[in-house]
């Protein structure tokens, strides 16, 4: 039973491990549309395999001219980012579960079994390996000089850039049940925030490892195991000063980045995560819905309820609208200002886990089959 509830909770469903008959929701009469929104694809190439496991970590990653996108099955590949076509592929005949990070003299991918790679993007060489403790399930970070690796057992990894040896370790304790999935360590500076499956979000000295400040986001209650779970496996922001942050099954919370202390916390629970802008915080919710909270109090602006029922990706604010993939194959531009739908169209048969990524008026999506698409917008 307990393997089979991690399972689930990865993917934000208890459906399967339950008696409990399904319910009609919302999303179930969702309908595509294009009224608000003209949407067109400039390209549409077959990545890979894409995410055909959950809780893995293929972010899609732009970098000056290119797109670089990872599969499962070890391959990683460079797109042209104005054509779609493809420069290279480099097949590494090993399994993956995260990447890719990339700079302009590195390329950081991790296997499986926990084999961290550094590949040279000039000649696709691999330069280093470096084994950690477990499977990682969130994207590696390349920060200066530093590799950060976050591995699926709590513990946090700096590793050296040129080597990829160990410069530094944090660990805690981690609880005996957590989602499957992980959110991304993000670099702020020198120092480094992480989101942990206790409930915790910490900030990091990127030198050496050492704690500056830990924020619990929200309370464990209940009397289970699955009760008192709480995972910050989401996508966390930082944007003028402040850790805009969800966790799953425990608040989303607005935090000083200096000290770590809460400015505003709201009772939501979210697997996916946040995104901000000027005036607003965007939730997706477990359940579906998309909030919009105010950025300094955070009290709710908006809720769009039609969306209760899918299992929608991390929102981006793309302009004057919040986009989103979902399970079923869509994606939906809703506006900022009332969370209206503008935009929902289907692109693929598969699912879209992963957060779209901007470039410039326009969004490149990776699907879970591992089409990657760009798509541009206008309104009419």
């Amino acid at each position: 039973m307990k393997r089979c509830l991690t399972l689930l909770l990865s993917l934000g469903l208890l459906a399967g491990c339950s008696s409990t008959p399904s319910r009609d929701w919302p999303a179930d009469g969702l309908e595509d549309t294009r009224d608000g929104l003209e949407v067109e694809t400039v390209w549409r190439v077959n990545a890979g395999r894409g995410i055909q496991a959950p809780g893995d970590a293929f972010d899609p990653v732009v970098a000056g001219d290119r797109v670089y996108v990872a599969d499962r099955r070890g391959r990683l590949s460079a797109y042209d980012l104005d054509e779609g076509r493809r420069l290279w592929r480099l097949d590494l005949d090993r399994s993956l579960s995260a990447g890719p990070a990339v700079s302009d003299d590195l390329i950081v991918v991790v296997t499986r079994r926990g084999q961290v790679l550094g590949i040279d993007p000039s000649d696709e060489s691999i330069l280093w390996e470096s084994g950690i403790t477990s499977e990682v399930l969130a994207m590696p970070l390349i920060s200066s000089d530093t590799v950060i690796v976050q591995a699926a057992d709590g513990r946090v990894f700096g590793l050296r850039a040129d080597t990829g040896s160990r410069r530094w370790l944090y660990e805690r304790s981690m609880p005996p049940l957590t989602l499957r999935g992980a959110a991304n360590p993000m670099a702020v500076g020198s120092r480094i925030l992480a989101g942990l499956p206790n409930g915790t979000l910490v900030n990091l000295n990127r030198s050496d490892g050492s704690l500056n400040w830990e924020a619990q986001i929200g309370q464990p209650r209940g009397s289970s195991d699955l009760e008192r779970m709480r995972d910050v496996a989401s996508r966390f922001v930082v944007f003028r000063g402040e850790v805009y942050v969800a966790a799953y099954q425990g608040e989303v919370q607005a935090l000083e980045l200096q000290q770590g202390r809460a400015s505003w916390s709201r009772d939501l629970s979210s697997s996916q995560g946040v995104a901000v802008d000027r005036e607003r915080v965007y939730v997706s919710e477990a359940n579906g819905r998309i909030w919009a909270l105010d950025r300094r109090t955070g009290a709710a602006i908006w809720r769009q309820d039609q969306t209760e029922g899918l299992q929608p990706s991390a929102p981006l604010v793309l302009g004057d609208t919040v986009v989103f993939g979902d399970e079923r194959g869509r994606i939906t531009w809703l506006d900022a200002q009332d969370g209206n739908i503008l935009a929902r169209q289907r692109f693929h048969g598969d699912g879209f886990s992963r957060r779209p990524v901007q470039v410039g008026d326009d969004i490149v999506v990776l699907s879970d089959g591992g089409r990657l698409l760009r798509l541009t917008v206008r309104r009419p």
